[in-house]
């Protein structure tokens, strides 16, 4: 019995001390920076802290709320709960981190297609949600090793009742190949119009989307000339890539 006060106090200690370390200091000892992610400032400490002003590979993400998972100190790999939000979406997880490999689970997202400012205007002028859910994501270095979740959209829907027409929202998943992020999505009208939506998104900051669009309706084939598509062996095809993004201020 007095062992295991002994261990309940040392592990009492070992706890009050971790969660006294300032949030800034913590993230110094991260290689965010490496992995794209900037900041301007940091309030609080790892049990309960904020990370402000942060960037995504030049994309802006707003303020994150970090909060320490007690019970993962005992484990002796320490777990954090994320919650952000910025004027372009929303997001929670949890993530753990050792060594070089970063582990989020429960992933959960809303971004404003109008905030992404890797698309063109055209497309980002048409609005709508880009969701993830029930996502979990494994990253070894700068390279993403393994990743899942379920992807929707409503931006094609939206685009469609500006013509009184219909169609699905895009669906799809999340998926690692080559070391990035993939991004696989797909919608279609009543008409049979159809839509697929291919997305790689590395580490790095470059990126490339390629969208292509099946149809023979006259209005639909205007509003997708408008936002940039091009007709290419029967189809309407949208390509887009960036190169890596420079690092913000941290």
């Amino acid at each position: 019995m007095r062992i295991l006060l002994i261990l309940a106090a040392l592990v009492a200690l070992v706890w009050a001390g971790l969660s006294q370390i300032p949030l800034g200091f913590a993230l110094r000892q991260v290689p965010l920076n490496a992995m794209g992610v900037n900041w301007t400032q940091s309030e609080g400490t790892v049990w309960n802290g904020r990370i402000m002003g942060v960037y995504l590979n030049g994309q802006p993400v707003g303020d994150i709320d970090v909060a320490l998972q007690p019970v993962s100190l005992l484990l002796a790999r320490p777990k954090v709960d994320l919650q952000w939000g910025g004027a372009g979406g929303r997001g929670a997880g949890s993530v753990a981190m050792h060594g070089d490999i970063v582990e989020a689970s429960d992933l959960r997202m809303e971004q404003n297609i109008s905030a992404l400012e890797s698309l063109s205007p055209e497309v980002r002028a048409i609005g709508g949600t880009f969701r993830l859910s029930q996502g979990a994501v494994r990253i070894e270095g700068r390279d993403c090793t393994s990743a899942t979740g379920r992807l929707s959209s409503d931006t094609l829907s939206i685009a469609a009742t500006r013509f009184d027409r219909e169609f699905s929202e895009l669906t799809g998943s999340l998926d690692c190949v080559d070391g990035a992020f993939s991004i696989a999505m797909n919608g279609s009208g009543p008409s049979g119009d159809t839509v697929a939506v291919d997305a790689d998104v590395n580490l790095y900051g470059s990126s490339q989307i390629e969208i292509v669009a099946n149809t023979n309706d006259d209005e639909i084939e205007t509003l997708l000339a408008n936002a940039g598509f091009a007709r290419q062996n029967g189809v309407w095809t949208y390509t887009r890539e960036t190169g890596a993004m420079g690092q913000g201020a941290q």
